[in-house]
Formats: structure tokens, C-alpha cells, sequence
């Protein structure tokens, strides 16, 4: 990974292939509105059915995401009065969108981008 951006230094050779056969420039502009929908109505429901198993986990590496947050963001966070369990709850959302996410992809629900 690039220290700087924190992305597999193989997923450019994809962005830049997508970019270069999308007409209009990047992909993500292209992309965006349908994954904007998407997301849209995954708000407007009911997140997706997990195991308790699965809950337990994902709160586990909600604690574990915390605990190894770089300190800048740690105490940018924690001093402006933040509530603990407000940034917990938040990563466990953005686990669950990610999960969400994943299982949309699984369906082929993004196979037409």
C-alpha cells in the first residue's frame, strides 16, 4: 500500500483503465449518482439481516478500528467533547454500509456500471 493514501497500489491500474475508456473523464463522476441512489435507499431501510455473531464481530472491530485510529484523529475527536459511543455507533454504520455494500455487489446490483 501507499503510505500517503492508504490504497492497494494495484487498484490504480483498474481506476486508470476505467477512467480511460469512460467518456466525460473519471469513473467515480459517472459512478456516483447510481451509488448515491443506492445508498439513498439502503438509508430508508432496514439494514441487512445478521447473525448476532456477525453484530458481536462487527462491534469488536468497531473498538479495535478505535483503538488503532491514529492519535491526531483520536484527539481531534476526544477533545472536542465527542461521546464515545457516538464514533463507536458511526463505525459500526459505515461496517454496516460497507457489508450492505458488499452484498449489493454479491447481486449484481452495480454489474451494469
Amino acid at each position: 500500500m501507499d503510505g500517503k493514501r492508504q490504497r492497494p497500489k494495484w487498484l490504480e491500474e483498474f481506476e486508470d483503465l476505467a477512467n480511460e475508456r469512460l467518456e466525460g473523464g473519471s469513473s467515480c463522476h459517472q459512478v456516483h449518482p447510481i451509488v448515491e441512489n443506492w445508498y439513498m435507499k439502503l438509508m430508508q431501510q432496514e439494514p441487512p439481516t445478521s447473525r448476532d455473531s456477525v453484530l458481536q464481530a462487527m462491534s469488536c472491530l468497531s473498538t479495535e478500528l478505535i483503538t488503532d485510529m491514529p492519535d491526531e484523529i483520536f484527539e481531534t475527536l476526544f477533545n472536542e467533547d465527542v461521546d464515545y459511543e457516538d464514533i463507536t455507533f458511526w463505525i459500526q454504520e459505515l461496517l454496516m454500509v460497507g457489508r450492505a455494500f458488499q452484498m449489493a455487489l454479491d447481486r449484481g446490483e452495480f454489474d451494469d456500471l
